[in-house]
């Protein structure tokens, strides 16, 4: 996938030895700096329109899912939010009246998770774009980097449903008639669990891009093997809808799910999926044997 290409070779441009940067460029999905006795978290995010925003997206929640998704990516980290910046391109056809429902739509989800929303930029261009960066403190972070093997592997809530929701609006279905419309719209980043995982699991992230991606990032920088066992996978929330094939396809590869997953050997929020083990790669252990868990998953790209 090219993106994570590109953050490589962002990270070997920007690596610094500074001893106040605790996590730098590329190393995770936040950065964390020691400033006084805080660790700060921050975080960047860009959404636009031709790849983020799905057919029949409400402007308010646009401004939802611009923040959501910066505050999932602290959340992953183990970090209270407390800060965000917008910078907004707007395009030809989107008037002030529209301009301002994304606003308000950030502005309900920030006042939601006590986050202060300080400024930003406006500007126009071709498409409807917006970047976010927001700063979090936590008093202990966590990185996908710490897994260790005989650790359970832990998922805070079930996949799959943004990107099935998503799927059933390319093939016609009208938002009213859509699975989850509330997972594609105006997902709910895990705030609040994120803080409370922070005092005990050794890695974590949040799954944006898919759990497939998430898992073999944690193993790889963590140095183990992972296993998921598919008996452990609850799918009936997809296959009321699709056949099983699909919805295990949809459970490991489907982006657009703001859920947690970190290792620890106390699985206090959601429930056991696998164990981390001594090796490397991500396998699902099926009735047939093992099968390989690819490094693939939502691009942006």
């Amino acid at each position: 996938m090219r993106e994570f290409r590109l953050i490589d070779i962002a990270s070997q441009i920007f690596r610094v030895e500074w001893n106040d940067v605790l996590v730098g460029a590329g190393d995770d999905d936040c950065a964390v700096v020691r400033l006084g006795s805080e660790n700060v978290v921050l975080t960047a995010d860009n959404l636009h329109e031709k790849a983020d925003f799905p057919p029949s997206i409400k402007p308010e929640e646009i401004g939802h899912l611009s923040l959501a998704v910066n505050l999932s990516d602290l959340a992953g980290s183990g970090a209270e939010p407390r800060y965000f910046l917008y910078t907004i391109t707007i395009r030809d056809g989107i008037d002030d009246e529209f301009y301002k429902k994304i606003l308000e739509g950030m502005k309900k989800l920030a006042d939601k998770y006590r986050v202060a929303v300080v400024g930003g930029d406006t500007d126009f261009g071709d498409e409807l774009s917006i970047a976010g960066f927001a700063v979090g403190v936590a008093k202990r972070f966590v990185t996908q980097k710490g897994a260790l093997p005989g650790e359970k592997v832990c998922l805070t809530g079930e996949l799959g449903k943004a990107q099935l929701s998503l799927e059933q609006l390319f093939s016609g279905a009208e938002r009213g008639e859509l699975a989850y419309p509330e997972s594609l719209f105006t997902p709910e980043p895990r705030v609040g669990e994120g803080v409370e995982l922070a005092q005990h699991a050794s890695a974590m992230t949040d799954i944006s891009d898919s759990l497939a991606i998430s898992l073999n990032l944690i193993a790889k920088k963590s140095s183990v093997g992972i296993i998921i066992y598919e008996e452990l996978l609850n799918l009936q929330h997809l296959t009321d809808f699709v056949d099983y094939e699909k919805a295990l396809e949809l459970y490991l590869y489907a982006g657009g799910d703001y859920e947690l997953v970190y290792t620890s050997d106390d699985c206090s929020h959601g429930f056991v999926i696998g164990e981390v083990i001594k090796g490397e790669g991500v396998y699902l252990e099926t009735e047939n044997g093992l099968k390989e868990v690819e490094f693939r998953g939502y691009s942006h790209m």
